[in-house]
């Protein structure tokens, strides 16, 4: 997935591929909804792992738990895109953890991040496998000791599944937990998305049992008002049971982040239909968000932002997709 992270296409294929690209979806505004602001969580895969992290550590103050799923450690590429498939996707024995934890430093002394004490309550889940070729196992372990100098360890979920390839792994949907390619999502026979937001949850809940999905809940809204200069595709959705648009309820929020090749112009829906979020969030009032990437010079695989293409400071709070993001959570009613 994200071998090809800065492959060159040429921009006339960019507009073919965008002009065909899977469009049919209707459009409608986001809803306004009565949001639980102490239940704001975000998780995502492969350069969407990287992005979960971006996300968690630049907005704290909001976001109290994250996961990444076969990523790594906050700002590894250093804004390099070479770095980003060398040391951190290969070699991560190469990664000095003290560098990565003075930098957040620095940067929440600047307020280009939120402070960094907000940490110690959070909770993340780190998922790995020995199998995945693309990012390998112990740049999670880099993640965990950089998460460690902010928060207990006991906070710190780590998962993982001996059989499974680069991917998001499922319960029952995918290709073979083995296979590595697209759609990137694997058939393990492995609840991921339940076991993320087991993890994530901010204490004292416990999830209720999963339950099934209504894609009646999905809505596909536009996203390029929302996300000026953030190199985002035109629609995202969101999934919002039933429940969370009744009067007086009040639903947390996850936002789940694709990976490359990952968002509507190479699998569709797939990943918004068949991750497993949605049916946990019927039975635990909680709407999920999924944003969506696009293709663009030096991004032909619409990987999210975790090297630089966006601007030198996409890992802070004036990040163009970090904007973005919580722009589309400020329209459904998150404070």
């Amino acid at each position: 997935m994200n071998r090809f992270l800065v492959s060159a296409i040429p921009l006339l294929v960019l507009n073919l591929f965008n002009a065909t690209a899977f469009g049919a979806v209707k459009i409608e505004p986001l809803p306004q909804l009565q949001i639980d602001a102490s239940r704001i969580t975000v998780s995502g895969v492969s350069s969407g792992g990287f992005m979960a992290v971006q996300v968690h550590v630049a907005n704290s103050a909001l976001f109290k738990g994250a996961a990444s799923v076969a990523g790594g450690i906050w700002e590894c590429a250093k804004g390099d895109s070479g770095r980003s498939q060398s040391v951190c996707m290969t070699s991560p024995q190469g990664i000095v953890t003290k560098d990565h934890v003075d930098l957040a430093y620095e940067r929440a002394k600047r307020g280009e991040i939120d402070d960094l004490s907000n940490l110690k309550t959070s909770r993340v889940a780190i998922f790995s496998s020995p199998k995945d070729l693309i990012i390998k196992e112990l740049g999670s372990e880099k993640l965990e000791e950089f998460y460690s100098e902010f928060m207990p360890k006991t906070s710190i979920t780590r998962l993982t599944n001996p059989n499974a390839a680069h991917g998001f792994p499922t319960l029952g949907y995918g290709s073979a937990c083995s296979m590595m390619g697209p759609p990137w999502i694997l058939n393990c026979g492995d609840d991921v998305a339940g076991k993320i937001l087991a993890a994530v949850e901010p204490l004292p809940r416990v999830l209720q049992a999963r339950g099934t999905q209504d894609l009646s809940s999905v809505t596909y809204f536009d996203q390029k008002p929302l996300a000026t200069g953030a190199r985002m595709y035109d629609w995202g959705a969101v999934y919002v049971p039933k429940s969370c648009r009744s009067e007086g309820r009040r639903c947390g929020v996850h936002v789940a982040l694709h990976g490359c090749q990952m968002n509507p112009d190479f699998i569709q829906s797939k990943f918004i239909e068949n991750a497993g979020y949605n049916e946990w969030a019927e039975t635990n009032d909680l709407i999920v968000v999924y944003p969506q990437s696009a293709k663009s010079t030096g991004n032909p695989y619409a990987c999210w932002d975790w090297f630089g293409y966006t601007g030198s400071n996409y890992t802070t709070k004036a990040a163009a997709q970090i904007e973005a993001i919580r722009n589309i959570l400020s329209h459904i009613g998150v404070p």
